[in-house]
């Protein structure tokens, strides 16, 4: 499982990273708030551990970053603001659990733990479960897809491709994840398949003249699976790239480190 750690105190980072990597875990250390959502979008993590004094984007921001991007992750605040107005606020943005420092590393490992352990149950309990997105309708025990009313005839590939994109539920995946959740095993550097397999699924799900679109490229990223309202003739469309989203363009204005998000927003 990946862990990304987002902290500017290097040796508390390392200590972290240590700890985690040592009870089998994976994890990515960040140390600035910007380099933090980078790696939200180019690793997917599991889990994310998150300081919230930081450089570059402070950790309210990158929370309501993470919220837009990934509404079922996993997200431990660590932080010296253990006052009940700051544990509340970060809760309400988004926030599953928040630790005061010091802490000790075995209760971090235990949290991050019990954390991968609710998502997994979450997930079991919705696995399997037909989804129904707009127009579209994907039923994985049959193994049928439902687009504006007309079935669509995919390959096993296809609809694999589409379970695991939809199963994301918003969250990007990059190229490698997608291959390794359709395929197994790692992509070649340079290898296309995902790209053609997507531009296949596309021809039959986004294509056909329903009310919606289901599968975003991010430019740079991957893709994910978002029901968007289709745009209307004239408008610029997938090939002009107009579906394309660029993961350095803030979703939300962002504030500097130490300024609390109800202040005025910087300009």
């Amino acid at each position: 499982m990946k862990i990304l750690i987002v902290e500017d105190d290097e040796s508390t980072a390392e200590a972290m990273a240590f700890h985690l990597r040592a009870a089998g875990l994976e994890p990515t250390v960040a140390n600035d708030g910007l380099a933090g959502l980078r790696a939200l979008r180019t690793t997917s993590p599991d889990a994310v551990v998150l300081d919230l004094m930081l450089p570059g984007a402070d950790g309210w921001h990158v929370i309501r970053q993470a919220r837009e991007w990934a509404p079922r992750l996993p997200i431990i605040v660590v932080t010296a603001r253990t006052n009940e107005h700051d544990r509340v606020e970060v809760l309400s943005l988004g926030a599953d659990d928040v630790m005061g420092k010091p802490f000790s590393m075995r209760e971090l490992l235990a949290r991050v733990t019990a954390a991968l352990r609710r998502t997994a149950v979450e997930n079991a309990r919705s696995e399997r479960l037909p989804v129904q997105e707009g127009e579209l309708s994907i039923d994985p025990e049959r193994m049928s897809v439902i687009v504006a009313g007309r079935p669509a005839e995919l390959t096993p590939l296809e609809f694999k491709l589409l379970w695991t994109l939809a199963d994301a539920r918003d969250r990007a995946l990059s190229r490698d994840d997608i291959f390794r959740r359709v395929w197994g095993g790692e992509r070649a550097h340079g290898d296309r398949s995902v790209d053609v397999l997507v531009r296949r699924l596309r021809r039959k799900v986004d294509e056909v003249g329903g009310a919606y679109t289901y599968i975003q490229t991010l430019h740079g990223v991957g893709y994910r699976f978002l029901t968007t309202p289709r745009r209307m003739p004239g408008m610029p469309g997938p090939e002009d790239g107009a579906d394309e989203v660029t993961p350095h363009e803030p979703l939300v204005a962002w504030q500097p480190a130490g300024v609390p998000p109800w202040a005025p927003k910087a300009s």
